[in-house]
């Protein structure tokens, strides 16, 4: 949820909601409690695989693969239109957490009223039915809770748990009272029946992270408070721990089960430098695994303000902190007049069947641009050559110059109409580059998420005449697309790179094209430092030459550690002498 201290209630959510899916009809489900594990099929099923992207059910005799969203074709083998589609799993939830107990078999839970945590089921995290809702004050004889938000659902040990962030009083007295901060507790459910029982402290009678009901910080130090966002994450290091605390601003923290007494801070406003948009807001810590690499994701900014995601990738769960690049995953919309339309958050990265995805809560916004709803999205994770992820509501979009001509972009939507001009020449002029972030603002402010583009349409005129336009086709994922006008030129290549170590520099050669040699540095430590990205616009600034883009065959990134460059690890990717953008991947 978000600022601690201000906190919205929803409303009573609705006890069914159901989702699209692949357009098939949904068989009525077995009860939970006597079917926790998928159904061994047998005979026809025997060794059809769907892909990896469906399961096969035996109707009458004939297998058929029922496929996962984003997945069509009698073996569920080509993408569908739905692939990258944003869809609402459920209104009026907020700060989503999603437990797997296997592929098919998934409960989410989240922010509801206030008093009570609803607890919903899903075979295939499409269509979602409300199993139960906690009432912390029902299974205590003894506390009253309120406020109650931030869900986090797991296992551990065989005991299934339930964290949540809330006030707690005793029976009867008036919740919230003065003199109390918000805190942490947790309660636990022998089975899939999630009957959790009553709430209990973390760590208490310690002097290591605990539940605290007292304002202020505690003596051993303010992260040592577990106020808000609890996050558990079970690795082969241990059982990890991950919670906001309150300094400056909201900060995350985390510790290892198995010793407790080391705290690991990882991102906020007490510790680290955080930008201005942030608003001093880093929480809802979120953490996987994919090939090796770790992700912490955050989300920055107030709750009812300009709300959004961000990550940091690292080799290991310490190294998760803001000394690394802290990369968007969203971006806040605003609409022409500069007032918030829709902002992103509170997130959790669920896997199936190898596929990933990322469910969070969309905050809506009236025309004053006042927050008026939260409810609960889920869209496909994409990830790039570096492991990095594509951006959710943000697509680079680049074209080649015309001299003295202006430009305008239209979108094409995947049912076919184009919402035109999106971007008029007012927005644009004779920029060869924008930043689309899913606002059409001269569109009348249309909303249009990533997904649902098939195509990107670039017009350009040096008359005020629109007539002429190319268009390239859209994957509805891509953080890049180019468009090439006929008899354009390059006017700039935008290079951006892997990360490597904390403390990494870097460095950009080119390598020429008439003679095949390098030049290296082209532009040097100096001038990039720690960043990931750069712009060349056609000179070697470090030597003080000019090489046109025609000229250049590869362009190589180098990195080193304390200025060691006699060992620098360096990645190259070839160069067409046209291209607008260059990745980089530096083994």
């Amino acid at each position: 949820m978000k600022s601690a201290r201000v906190v919205v209630l929803l409303a009573t959510l609705s006890t069914s909601i159901a989702g699209c899916g692949d357009g098939q009809p949904l068989e009525p489900e077995p009860s939970l409690e006597r079917d926790s594990m998928p159904r061994q099929l047998a005979g026809v099923c025997d060794g059809v695989t769907c892909s990896g992207h469906g399961v096969c059910r035996d109707e009458a005799g004939t297998a058929r693969c029922i496929c996962d969203e984003g997945f069509t074709g009698p073996a569920c083998a080509t993408r569908g239109g739905d692939y990258g589609r944003r869809t609402l799993l459920v209104p009026g939830l907020a700060d989503p957490d999603v437990y797997k107990e296997h592929d098919d078999l998934f409960f989410l839970s989240g922010t509801g009223n206030g008093w009570q945590l609803p607890i919903y089921e899903t075979r295939d995290l499409t269509s979602f039915q409300l199993k139960r809702s906690y009432d912390p004050s029902v299974a205590d004889p003894v506390h009253d809770y309120c406020f109650l938000w931030a869900p986090d659902l797991g296992k551990y040990n065989g005991a299934y748990q339930l964290y949540f962030s809330a006030h707690r009083v005793p029976n009867g007295a008036p919740c919230p009272p003065s003199g109390q901060d918000v805190t942490t507790f947790v309660a636990t459910a022998p089975d899939l029946n999630l009957h959790f029982g009553a709430p209990q402290p973390i760590n208490a009678n310690t002097t290591w992270p605990r539940t605290s009901t007292a304002t202020g910080c505690l003596p051993q130090g303010c992260n040592r408070n577990i106020r808000i966002d609890s996050a558990t994450y079970n690795d082969t290091s241990g059982r990890w721990f991950f919670y906001v605390w309150f300094d400056r601003g909201n900060n995350i923290s985390s510790f290892n089960t198995a010793a407790p007494g080391t705290v690991y801070n990882h991102a906020g406003p007490a510790v680290f430098a955080t930008p201005a948009y942030e608003e001093g807001i880093n929480e809802a810590p979120e953490v996987f695994k994919r090939n090796g690499l770790y992700y912490l994701l955050l989300s920055g900014g107030w709750y009812n303000s300009q709300y959004a995601m961000y990550y940091i990738m690292g080799d290991s769960i310490p190294q998760l902190t803001r000394a690394r690049a802290v990369r968007r995953l969203s971006q806040p919309l605003r609409n022409s007049a500069g007032r918030l339309v829709q902002s992103h958050g509170h997130n959790v990265i669920v896997e199936r069947r190898g596929e990933y995805f990322n469910v969070f809560h969309v905050g809506a916004f009236d025309a004053a641009g006042n927050l008026t709803s939260r409810s609960t999205y889920k869209q496909r994770v994409a990830f790039k050559p570096d492991g990095s992820l594509h951006s959710f509501n943000q697509v680079n979009v680049r074209w080649n110059k015309l001299t003295g001509y202006s430009y305008s972009l239209d979108v094409v939507l995947r049912d076919g109409s184009v919402v035109g001009p999106c971007l008029a020449v007012g927005v644009l002029g004779q920029s060869n580059k924008t930043v689309f972030d899913g606002v059409c603002r001269s569109a009348g402010d249309r909303v249009v998420t990533k997904g649902d583009i098939a195509a990107f349409r670039i017009f350009y005129s040096n008359n005020n005449v629109w007539g002429p336009f190319v268009e390239t086709p859209y994957d509805g994922i891509s953080d890049d697309v180019a468009l090439s006008l006929p008899g354009g030129y390059t006017p700039f290549v935008d290079l951006n790179w892997s990360e490597e170590e904390t403390p990494a520099q870097y460095s950009i050669d080119v390598q020429r094209r008439d003679t095949g040699a390098w030049i290296g540095p082209c532009i040097g430590v100096t001038s990039v430092n720690k960043s990931l990205s750069w712009t060349y616009q056609g000179r070697c600034d470090t030597p003080g030459i000019n090489v046109p883009y025609s000229n250049i065959q590869a362009f190589r990134i180098c990195s080193a550690v304390n200025g060691d460059w006699a060992h620098a690890r360096c990645g190259a990717t070839p160069y067409d002498g046209l291209g607008m953008h260059s990745h980089i991947v530096i083994p």
